[in-house]
């Protein structure tokens, strides 16, 4: 358990969201000024202020009363409006209800305008503001009238109204301000956003034109060795051009699903082999960079084993994926009759798993080839899971 996402309620929210700032708050807000009314609930119990004692108890039970329906069944705004009614009423009637420590609540008049202008923003801030100040002119009414006692020279009373007006309206010009730029940088955000979906959008359709050129080539030539070079190249463009589709599709223009990308890049492969293809690959996001260097490894090993691992009938290639901690593993593995030592492990193929390998955030790579061909990639994640 944790304070700021257990106690705090942010566990509701998104990380680094403003809602998860705002949820914080909200229960500070609940909390601390609950403290010091349960403290001043016991001088008022002990000194014989029983009215105002009344008064508290009842204002502690209904706050944490809706606060334990905070953020179920009643959302950010809905509880901040809450909290700024049961306040304001609480600290207007402590202008005329005595109290042994009656002082301290003109104090919490300051933070009225902060949670109204800061959890509902400046057209809702400006309308609480015109309803608290309209409950101190109704109570300065009530005491002309004689209806109530003020605790306060009625000068002090003007002054306060005063007081909170101009709080008001610096939080106000602060809040207006803040709102203004944060509109800018989301804007900024946006724009963006759509210039890199654009970016990856033609990314993606240059390569399709550079695979359907290699692919219109290709069938000029009729040596099935310079053939099957094409086709290879063809495939590793491919495998980068599921890269940039996956980042126009989704959400992030930073971060590649690998269970996506690596389900598309394997699913190519098994239209054009008769093996099957077996994946487990775990839910992980990497860097644009990594992504590409995995999927080359994955086409290549995997385009290896199609043509190498069994040298009659079908058979199986196993692809996994997966996280311990900070440290992944991919592993391709085969069933076959294992490299040709003299020639796979200084194919071009061979060449690049090495080489992307050691690209990988403390990289390393590790074949095996007994009982077939197994074939594993160590990385690290550069971020937290």
């Amino acid at each position: 358990m944790t304070l700021k996402e257990d106690i705090l309620k942010g566990k509701y929210f998104p990380i680094e969201s403003r809602d998860h700032l705002r949820a914080i708050m909200v229960s500070l807000l609940v909390y601390l000024p609950g403290l010091a009314m349960a403290y001043d609930l016991y001088e008022s119990i002990h000194y014989g202020y029983e009215g105002m004692a009344i008064i508290e108890l009842v204002t502690m039970l209904t706050l944490y009363g809706f606060y334990m329906l905070f953020p179920r069944f009643i959302g950010i705004n809905g509880i901040s409006h809450i909290i700024l009614a049961i306040f304001s009423i609480f600290l207007l009637i402590t202008l005329f209800v005595p109290d042994y420590n009656a002082e301290f609540s003109l104090f919490w008049f300051s933070t009225l305008p902060i949670v109204a202008f800061f959890f509902l923003g400046k057209e809702k801030g400006i309308l609480w503001t015109g309803i608290i100040t309209t409950g101190f002119i109704i109570v300065w009414i009530l005491a002309s009238l004689k209806q109530i006692t003020l605790l306060y020279d009625h000068t002090l009373l003007i002054q306060i109204i005063f007081a909170y007006l101009g709080v008001s309206y610096i939080i106000y010009v602060v809040e207006k301000e803040r709102s203004m730029y944060e509109n800018k940088l989301n804007r900024s955000l946006e724009d963006n956003r759509l210039l890199f979906k654009e970016v990856h959008h033609r990314t993606k359709n240059n390569m399709q034109v550079m695979m359907g050129l290699l692919e219109t080539q290709s069938f000029k030539i009729e040596e099935p060795k310079y053939k099957k070079m094409f086709h290879a190249h063809v495939d590793r463009i491919k495998s980068m051009s599921f890269v940039h589709e996956n980042l126009y599709k989704g959400g992030s223009y930073e971060e590649v699903d690998m269970h996506q990308y690596l389900g598309e890049v394997l699913g190519n492969l098994q239209k054009i082999t008769q093996h099957t293809i077996i994946t487990d690959i775990g839910y992980i996001t990497l860097s644009i960079k990594d992504s590409i260097s995995l999927g080359l490894i994955v086409n290549e090993a995997v385009t290896n084993a199609m043509e190498h691992a069994y040298s009659v009938g079908v058979g199986r290639i196993d692809v996994t994926l997966q996280h311990h901690g900070k440290e992944c593993v991919l592993t391709i593995k085969d069933d076959g009759i294992g490299f040709n030592t003299q020639r796979e492990f200084h194919s071009l193929g061979m060449t690049l798993i090495e080489d992307l390998s050691v690209s990988l955030p403390n990289g390393r790579l590790d074949i095996s080839i007994e009982n077939g061909t197994t074939i594993r990639v160590y990385f690290d994640l550069k971020g937290e899971i």
